[in-house]
């Protein structure tokens, strides 16, 4: 049955978001849809702390801004100390435009992954949590931030559980995550290796194998933009990673490990954030998967909870927000993705120039 007719007041508060829409899309050079504004009004019904907003609206940052920013032009949204909350027309408008606040269904015991860490063995989680307590920190030159000792593990136990580590060949592409070591303390993998830029992690990751009698496990300086050493090319049978989400940059970086597996059947993993990546980079990422002759096995939203890093006040994304105080609780967060190789990869070895951190979309460099 076809619905009625609008009523007057919803026809003024679509006549209304189409408006905001309008303004917000000639300010930033970034996609937002109705349906970004619908989630965007959610959030907001539902929180009135900035952060947790940005966590439950799935709007990259730089378009999420701008759009508070015309509310707060329009009398529809107060922003102060940390703080965002619509006023009564706000909420009159979101009323109008049915949006209802968020409602959240994560299983409490595994926070929605699907997996449960603690599956593993007791000493590997222990073990694991001593020594990030004396992991370097995540610094801005890098794009570092890295994530919760629990995501880090839940990662491994997801991989362990697909097949992806018992017996394998494992490269980590970049690890100030420190996957690579929890991999290695369960024992599962044949080998793995580590590859980062930072030096301070490499040095790092090797005294722990040393310390901790990891003979499968090794750690190499290796700048992603440079050509994989033919020694790795079509080595390994899993890759993992948490690229930077400049579309050149993730590109770059899974083209790496693309070109690293053997071939078809191996896996690959990757985190992919809403607060830097609009769902048009999603699609011209899983275009390039696809293109690449991999598939999406496994999506996990909100799998990845990552620690506030020091910087967060010089992120470019600092000047966008339209009030500020410091995050008290993890609001960046990451989907986890599987993929597997159906064919070899028709990729070239090649160098990469230009800027891998940043595009329009970038918020966190």
């Amino acid at each position: 049955m076809l619905h009625e007719k609008a009523s007057p007041a919803t026809v003024a508060a679509i006549e209304q978001r189409d408006r905001l829409l309008e303004s917000v899309r000639q300010q930033v050079p970034v996609p937002f849809t109705e349906r970004d504004a619908e989630r965007a009004l959610a959030a907001l019904l539902t929180t009135d702390n900035l952060w947790e907003a940005i966590r439950l609206s799935r709007v990259p940052l730089r378009a999420l801004s701008a759009f508070w920013h015309q509310l707060i032009a329009e009398g529809l949204l107060e922003a102060r100390d940390g703080a965002l909350r619509l006023t009564e027309s706000g909420q009159a408008l979101a009323q109008a435009l049915g949006v209802a606040p968020v409602r959240e269904a994560a299983c409490a015991h595994c926070e929605g992954r699907s997996v449960d860490y603690r599956t593993l063995p007791e000493d590997v989680v222990r073990r694991f949590s001593e020594i990030c307590q004396h992991r370097p920190e995540a610094i801005q030159a890098y794009d570092q931030g890295f994530v919760t000792e629990a995501t880090t593990l839940s990662r491994i136990a997801f991989a362990w559980s697909r097949g992806d580590l018992e017996g394998k060949q494992l490269i980590v592409l970049g690890d100030d995550d420190l996957m690579s070591i929890a991999a290695a303390l369960t024992g599962a993998p044949a080998y793995v290796l580590a590859v980062d830029i930072d030096e301070r992690l490499i040095q790092f990751i090797n005294d722990v194998a040393r310390r901790e009698g990891l003979e499968r496990l090794e750690a190499v300086r290796y700048d992603l933009r440079e050509p994989l050493p033919s020694s790795w090319l079509r080595a390994f049978d899993t890759f993992m990673t948490d690229p930077t989400e400049s579309f050149l940059g993730f590109k770059t970086t899974i083209e790496r490990g693309l070109l690293a597996l053997r071939g078809p059947g191996c896996a690959g993993y990757f985190g992919l954030t809403h607060v830097e990546s609009s769902y048009e980079k999603w699609a011209q990422i899983q275009r390039f998967l696809l293109d690449s002759g991999a598939v999406v096995t496994d999506l996990i939203d909100n799998f990845s909870a990552y620690v506030n890093w020091g910087y967060i006040e010089s992120m470019r994304s600092w000047e966008w927000l339209p009030t500020h105080r410091l995050p008290e609780r993890p609001w960046y967060y990451s989907a986890l993705h599987r993929i597997e190789l159906l064919r070899t990869p028709a990729l070239e070895n090649a160098a990469v120039e230009g800027d891998i951190f940043t595009d329009e979309e970038a918020a966190t460099t």
